[in-house]
Parts: C-alpha cells; sequence; structure tokens
C-alpha cells in the first residue's frame, strides 16, 4: 500500500496517490513490489533485503544519475507480543530523506505512522522533513519506555510468585518469554545507536538535503 502526504501551508494532508512524484511525504507498506523494484533499479539499495534486518540496521547516502543527493537510513521499532518468535518481535522502518522529500518503507503497516502523518501541523515547514523524523523516532522511544514499564511489571510480578509459592513449570515458560523481550529491546536500542552515530558524522549532508539554500 501507499499513502502520500502533501504539504499545505503548515500542515500534512493526504494525498491522491496518483500524484506520488508531487508528494511531500511517502508511505510504502506491504506488497507494493512494483514501486519497491523501480526504487531498487533506480538507486541500487536492496530495500526489500533491509526491510527484513531484526538486528542490524542500513546508514548509506545515495547520489542518483542527475547528481541529486539523499540520505537512507533504517531503524528497528520493536513489536513485543504474546507468543511472537524473537526474529519476529521487532520491524524494520526505513527513511529515505531528500532535499524536498521523505520515503518511509515498512514491511508489515505501522498503524502510528500514518496516525502521526495524517493532519501533522508542523512549527517550521522550512525543516519539515528533519520535524517529521524526529517525531516519529520520538514515538519509537516513546513505545520502547513503555514496552521496557511492562517487562519490568512482568519481572516483578513473576519474583513476587516465585517468593511466595516458589518456582513452578509455567515460571519457566515466563522466564524464557521475558528474555525474548528483554533481547529484542537491547538489539533494537543497540541497532538503532549506530544509526543515529551515523546521522550525527553525517549531519552536515543532512542539513544540505533538509535545508533550502541561502539566498
Amino acid at each position: 500500500m501507499l499513502k502520500t502526504y502533501s504539504l499545505t501551508k503548515d500542515t500534512l494532508l493526504v494525498s491522491s496517490e496518483s500524484n506520488i512524484k508531487n508528494s511531500s511525504v511517502v508511505y510504502v507498506y506491504g506488497d507494493e513490489r512494483e514501486y519497491i523494484e523501480s526504487f531498487e533499479n533506480k538507486y541500487g539499495f536492496k530495500i526489500g533485503n533491509i526491510l527484513t534486518f531484526d538486528d542490524r540496521v542500513a546508514c548509506d547516502t545515495m547520489i542518483d544519475r542527475n547528481d541529486e543527493k539523499s540520505l537512507l537510513v533504517s531503524f528497528l521499532f520493536p513489536e513485543i507480543r504474546e507468543g511472537g518468535h524473537l526474529d519476529n518481535l521487532m520491524t524494520s522502518v526505513v527513511f529515505v530523506v531528500f532535499k524536498n522529500k521523505l520515503i518511509i518503507f515498512t514491511k508489515q503497516k505501522l498503524k502510528f505512522i500514518p496516525e502521526l502523518l495524517s493532519n501533522m501541523v508542523l512549527r517550521d515547514v522550512n525543516n519539515f522533513i528533519e520535524e517529521v523524523l524526529l517525531k516519529i523516532m520520538q514515538k519509537n522511544s516513546h513505545v520502547m519506555l513503555n514496552e521496557l514499564r511492562g517487562i519490568k511489571e512482568k519481572i516483578d510480578d513473576l519474583d513476587s510468585k516465585i517468593s511466595t509459592s516458589g518456582p513452578r513449570r509455567p515460571t519457566f515458560s515466563n522466564l524464557l518469554t521475558l528474555h525474548k523481550y528483554m533481547i529484542a529491546l537491547s538489539t533494537t536500542y543497540g541497532a538503532n545507536h549506530k544509526a543515529l552515530d551515523f546521522i550525527k558524522k553525517i549531519s552536515q549532508l543532512l542539513m544540505i538535503l533538509i535545508l533550502p539554500p541561502k539566498k
């Protein structure tokens, strides 16, 4: 699926999917093989492969045939849920940053992304891409912190049960589940830290991409 958003005055508004070229933000998820392959052929980056990453991120700069510069960076987003396998507890979110455009890729739809983008009011339209990125990352951090709080509560509850009634068979299953959750979150933190370090190193290029030229 494709969801497109256009910057109108100081607000991101949902726009027609047929107007992808002129959209300010494009969110790509699910079975969009044709669009992804077209992007891969143009820039030489295997977006489809990056979307399967569950323990690492991708960071690089790109230059197309017209010497247009862009930045590609991915982050891991936690999807902690009961009964999930370890390799399915994290989702890769890929951002491709152009001077006046942002493209976001995920394998599965992340509900919070279109919710954030729809009718998003921006404080500085000249830096709207930076602002959109920051808001998505803030949401990512918020979810991760909530997951950590939830896991802490489960650990405290399990500790209390062991203290009062001793270890039982379900306890070991719960411990394994909690261990998987902690691995998923620690992997997400570690991988995202590498992406943030990369952005710091190429911050000057990022500013060139997202800031308007000086008059």
